[in-house]
């Protein structure tokens, strides 16, 4: 389990860092943080310059939606093996397959978005509906299960990609005076990426001596 949550933990911060390299791509030199108004910041809220799965009417800014979407294809591979990175032990078999369906709706948006951005127009996602419900709906749902039966970093890892979940930011910081909230992908990139971290955390672990003093009992976090 350490070198699942190792290697899940750094997929996980490249995924927040390509998300926020998206994110900079649409609001660097119009928005500034905090900045709601002005002359260039104020159109590049609308929703035609989203780049997370783009939807027509879409205008590409830059790399962004190209970054998004490989942001996505990392997220989707750490999706797969979340369950047993978080809770540090092999998921039950219904869990896994979730994780496996999850991880391929995530990856599903991620392609998408990838070839959206290479060809500068909307390019569908395989799953249609299903893909978006899966990683809209689904993943938080499973997020916020596998934070009840988690404790220490892996909770807080939980918790951090459950508020990085579409879901929570099209309720919250994703909503601005317009249509969208400046550098909100950058906020739910942090997220991520902190997440990812936690799972680096966790995987070190504490070691104390055995009864024996002999060798040392590794204790879950």
């Amino acid at each position: 389990m350490r070198a699942v949550r190792v290697c899940t933990g750094f997929v996980l911060v490249a995924s927040g860092a390509l998300m926020y390299a998206a994110s900079w791509q649409r609001w660097s030199g119009a928005c500034g943080w905090g900045q709601e108004e002005g002359a260039t910041c104020g159109p590049l809220q609308d929703h035609r310059y989203d780049f997370v799965v783009p939807r027509a009417p879409w205008e590409p800014v830059g790399d962004a939606a190209t970054l998004a979407g490989l942001s996505l294809l990392a997220l989707a591979l750490a999706v797969v093996v979340l369950p047993a990175a978080l809770a540090g032990r092999r998921p039950h078999l219904v869990v896994s397959v979730a994780a496996v369906a999850l991880g391929l709706a995530v990856a599903d948006a991620g392609l998408a978005t990838v070839r959206s951005g290479i060809a500068g127009q909307v390019m569908s996602t395989w799953g249609g509906g299903l893909s978006g419900a899966l990683g809209f709906l689904v993943l938080p749902a499973m997020l916020a299960g596998l934070a009840v039966v988690t404790r220490g970093w892996p909770l807080a890892a939980a918790v951090l990609l459950t508020l990085a979940s579409p879901l929570v930011a099209a309720f919250t910081y994703a909503v601005g005076p317009y249509d969208a909230q400046p550098w909100w992908e950058a906020v739910s990139g942090t997220f991520t990426a902190a997440a990812g971290l936690c799972l680096v955390m966790a995987a070190r672990g504490v070691r104390r001596p055995s009864a024996s003093g002999l060798s040392p009992t590794p204790v879950r976090t």
